[in-house]
């Protein structure tokens, strides 16, 4: 990638993370937003990267980047039926005009979207920790603006002959459900939005995906 590409990517062989320049900047990153918008914008893109190490491709490498098994056989199995707990929400998406979603062909990518927000989540809880809570902005909490911020950086809209394409060779969900499906997986945003059972983002305790 050149350096003002918008993009990131893991890779296996070196077992390295990389983040041109062109994507440290808004809606993924601004010097002059708060640390919740900011952690909520760039900081799931590179816990994504990260979880590209552990999604259903990298896991198969090692840390020196070399192609061989390192999972004993029950955490893999364990690993592979966390993972159809994925294939199986996503494949239940649906875009314009009733096409699925193919669960098995982003896989990768909605485990790396999981484990990212999830693992964001975590460092921004961690990054307040003995500091003053942060004020609320423009109504909303410091928890809220984490999760705003990844709907607003990730989300887009396209047109739906573009949508069905995208959902035959793509190897990442449609923008709508990079938000939609991990953030309705997180008991973490039902509580910062104060979500209750039966709502449109809160998926049922045995419905609900953790990969890690």
């Amino acid at each position: 990638m050149t350096t003002p590409t918008s993009n990131a990517y893991y890779n296996p062989l070196l077992n390295e993370i990389v983040f041109p320049a062109g994507i440290l900047l808004p809606p993924m990153f601004d010097v002059n937003a708060t640390d919740a918008v900011n952690y909520g914008g760039i900081g799931p893109v590179i816990g994504h990267e990260i979880s590209h190490g552990f999604d259903d491709q990298g896991a198969k490498y090692d840390s020196t980047g070399e192609l061989k098994s390192w999972w004993t056989p029950a955490d893999y199995k364990e690993f592979q039926s966390r993972g159809q707990c994925v294939v199986d929400q996503f494949s239940s998406y649906t875009v314009e005009g009733g096409m699925h979603e193919n669960g098995k062909l982003v896989l990768g990518e909605s485990i790396g979207d999981l484990g990212g927000v999830k693992l964001a989540y975590l460092a921004f809880e961690k990054s307040m920790e003995g500091k003053p809570r942060p004020p609320d902005q423009d109504g909303f909490t410091p928890e809220q603006q984490f999760f705003i911020s990844w709907g607003q950086a990730r989300g887009d809209e396209i047109r739906p002959d573009a949508q069905r394409q995208f959902v035959l060779t793509n190897p990442h969900p449609v923008s709508k459900y990079r938000v939609i499906g991990p953030l309705s997986n997180l008991p973490e945003f039902c509580k910062a939005f104060g979500c209750k059972a039966g709502d449109a983002m809160v998926r049922a305790a045995e419905l609900r995906c953790s990969v890690w």
